[in-house]
């Protein structure tokens, strides 16, 4: 296993504390999901070692809390020991916060309602499709959303669909539902042509050096983000879609972010 880049946290302490806090955080009457990164490495234990061969360390933690428990959130992390970014509070307008736990360091960004970097992720009516992490479908979203992936993000969407399948109908929750992903995009160009070209870059990676996921996993994201592509252009766009369908590239379709709110 690759050794964790220096001034990374160590996965499993990372893995137990994300797990600890939402748990202890519903006995509170605070619902959180884990988001990003560390969502996909705690959907299920297959992705992990993939990401420590591809030295995808771990470096902290991501949440998304409802609008109406943030108050509530922010006294349970600060009763955990964990001290608030005032700074990013104030610059974000309640709209997510930043905690440093000075006693082990982990740091933790908390997320409101919504993810909103390159293009917007509704998340609040979905936070019941994992106990512990957004569901499947919004963890590969926000990465897609990505204007520019760097290989990391590449590691990340490589190493979900390698362990995850694509269903048309959101029958098994274990599998990634291409057919919401597709009604989402084809309401909205600017994120449909970010998120096709991502997906045609992850598929096209697979297998490149530092996005080798090995002979059986390289052939399985090629062909479900394959998939996933066929599904996404197959559904009928509705008339908004169509008329900045003919704009294309000539007018800006993503929303800048500065490095701060880019990360997580």
């Amino acid at each position: 296993m690759t050794e964790p880049t220096a001034g990374a946290a160590p996965w499993d302490r990372l893995q137990a504390e994300a797990v600890t806090i939402v748990s202890a955080a519903g006995d509170a009457g605070v619902t959180l999901r884990v988001v990003g990164s560390a969502g996909i490495r705690l959907h299920c234990p297959g992705p992990g070692p993939v990401m420590d061969r591809l030295d995808r360390p771990a470096k902290d933690i991501d949440f998304i809390v409802p609008q109406q428990h943030r108050k509530g959130m922010r006294r349970f992390l600060e009763a955990r020991g964990y001290v608030i970014d005032r700074d990013l509070l104030i610059a974000m307008e309640g709209r997510r916060y930043s905690f440093t736990h000075p006693g082990h360091g982990t740091e933790v960004d908390v997320f409101v309602e919504r993810l909103e970097f390159c293009h917007t992720i509704e998340v609040a009516g979905r936070l019941d499709a994992h106990p512990v992490t957004i569901g499947l479908e919004e963890l590969l979203l926000q990465k897609l959303q990505i204007i520019e992936m760097t290989t990391t993000d590449v590691i990340d969407v490589g190493a979900l669909l390698a362990t995850h399948d694509v269903s048309s109908n959101g029958g098994d929750p274990e599998a990634i539902d291409g057919g919401r992903i597709a009604r989402l995009l084809g309401r909205d160009w600017g994120f449909h042509h970010t998120a096709t070209r991502n997906l045609g870059q992850v598929r096209d990676r697979a297998g490149n050096t530092g996005t080798d996921f090995g002979p059986e996993a390289n052939s399985l994201v090629r062909a479900r983000a394959g998939r996933l592509l066929d599904a996404i252009a197959a559904e009928p766009k509705n008339a908004r879609w169509r008329v900045r369908d003919r704009i294309g590239e000539r007018k800006q379709w993503w929303q800048d972010v500065d490095d701060k709110e880019a990360t997580y």
